[in-house]
């Protein structure tokens, strides 16, 4: 048996071979194969490992020429897998198995000393953290994009008036600026939820081991460093067993998948030929196979739909969470398939979401004629009561007495006379049936009017450039 055999690192089979008489049955080891998938975790289990080859050097379980051979090695590899000139050997079950095996391969027994004190069990929690605080760096931008887009569309539309709508219906007068705005504000939470995230996960779990760590020595704070995580693990057994950080990032991206999906069910609206309100730019656009006439807006319903699929993503890690005792589990290899699709599919949509509202072409003639539906003044006209001392009930009660009375008469607020105002109990109520008098008189902070919609703009604005300086 030659040394490396011994060593457990031949080519012919496992890394954790020398325990087994018999290898794996083929449907087990198909079963239990992830590189396939986790293959995307290559440049960071190469970061990781070289982090973890300094900290055996440090450790002097490695001598300088040895920790300097180990990572030239270690970054060819990861090159040779970028480039794809590295092909997967029936051995390798995983990522982190195919790396190790192809540094063994170039540099023989040095090749075999790379696992010392660690395990794939503190390796995989590395570089599935490192992974996805790059994705979600990603993630921000996008979100960044996409506030800007709505941002730069509520400042053209700061005074553009429109229907309000509850339940699916006219409510009162906004501005477009406003209702722009308000998928923006639930948009920089998201950002928040991220950058929140983000401070929690950069926590690195290298020298934790399988779940006790090691007695050679490592040093895990001066891996954490060089890896560019804020700190190294409190807890080694808590480090390899839990996936909070994998679970809170799909939590997030199922809450900005919704966000998404009600900013997609508006664009669909709007631009819904029927009402007029916006237009689709072409190329965010699609046509039908049978007819010519048709510009779906397939953008957006793709977007609307891929809500579900995040939120599914967050319940299936769960599912896999919930009851798993602590300690390292197979079970736990089943996050990652939804936590790439999860960062891809989000990271898709905004892209596509931020340019279709980049493109939109709003049409503000039809929206204010969308605009003078006199019902969306009826509040106004029962807060003018109030202002004379009227109880708020006894001013609710009569402007729906009399618009109740007025539809069995086939006729409308604006067919009132004079005298018919004053027995409301309103001097001039006509001229409270404008939109935009309505949304001007509603200038406080937060609400539709147009200055009050421009300092929520610079407020958007400051807010992001806070969470995107340089510094950060």
């Amino acid at each position: 048996m030659s040394e490396r055999d011994e060593a457990g690192a031949s080519a012919d089979g496992p890394l954790w071979g020398g325990r087994f008489a018999k290898p794996p049955a083929p449907e087990a080891e198909a079963l239990s194969k992830s590189l396939r998938f986790d293959v995307r975790l290559a440049p960071q289990d190469v970061e990781a490992s070289v982090a973890h080859v300094r900290a055996l050097e440090d450790a002097g379980v490695l001598t300088g020429d040895e920790a300097a051979a180990l990572e030239k090695a270690l970054r060819e590899v990861g090159e040779d897998v970028a480039a794809g000139r590295v092909a997967p050997h029936p051995a390798d079950e995983d990522v982190h198995s195919a790396i190790e095996r192809e540094v063994t391969d170039r540099l023989g027994d040095l090749g075999a000393k790379l696992h010392a004190g660690r395990s794939r069990n503190d390796l995989v929690a590395t570089d599935l953290r490192l992974w996805l605080l790059a994705a979600g760096g990603r993630i921000g931008e996008g979100v960044a994009r996409l506030i800007r887009a709505l941002v730069a569309q509520a400042r053209d539309h700061a005074g553009t008036v429109m229907p309000g709508i509850t339940h699916g219906r006219p409510a009162q007068a906004v501005t477009l600026g406003h209702h722009l705005l308000a998928h923006a504000w639930a948009l920089l939470r998201d950002l928040e939820r991220m950058d929140e995230w983000a401070a929690r996960t950069s926590v690195s779990p290298l020298g934790a081991g399988a779940l006790a760590a090691s007695t050679l020595g490592l040093d895990p704070d001066a891996s954490a460093a060089r890896l560019g995580f804020a700190r190294a693990f409190d807890n080694s057994l808590d480090a390899v067993s839990d996936r909070d950080f994998a679970q809170e990032f799909l939590a997030g991206t199922a809450i900005a998948g919704t966000h998404l999906s009600r900013l997609a069910a508006d664009v669909i609206r709007w631009t819904d030929e029927s009402l007029g309100w916006a237009a689709l730019d072409e190329a965010y656009a699609t046509g039908s196979s049978m007819m010519p006439q048709k510009r779906n807006p397939d953008v957006a319903e793709l977007v609307r739909a891929k809500a579900g699929r995040l939120a599914g993503h967050f319940v299936a890690v769960s599912s896999v969470l919930a009851g798993l005792p602590l300690g390292y589990h197979r079970d736990l290899q089943e996050d990652k398939e939804p936590l790439f699709d999860g960062a891809d599919t989000l990271e898709a949509a905004l892209a596509a979401l931020a340019g279709c509202v980049e493109t939109l072409r709003f049409d503000a003639s039809a929206l204010r004629r969308a605009a003078d539906a006199e019902a969306l003044y009826a509040t106004d006209l029962a807060e003018e009561m109030v202002k004379g001392g009227v109880p708020f009930r006894q001013a609710h009660w009569r402007i729906g007495e009399l618009l109740r009375r007025l539809d069995s008469e086939g006729r409308s607020l604006r067919d009132l006379a004079p005298e018919e105002w004053l027995h409301v109990g309103l001097a001039d109520g006509s001229r409270l049936l404008d939109p935009d008098r309505s949304v001007r008189a509603r200038s406080m902070p937060g609400g539709p009017s147009p200055q009050s919609v421009l300092a929520q703009a610079d407020a958007v604005e400051a807010a992001l450039a806070a969470k995107r300086s340089p510094a950060d």
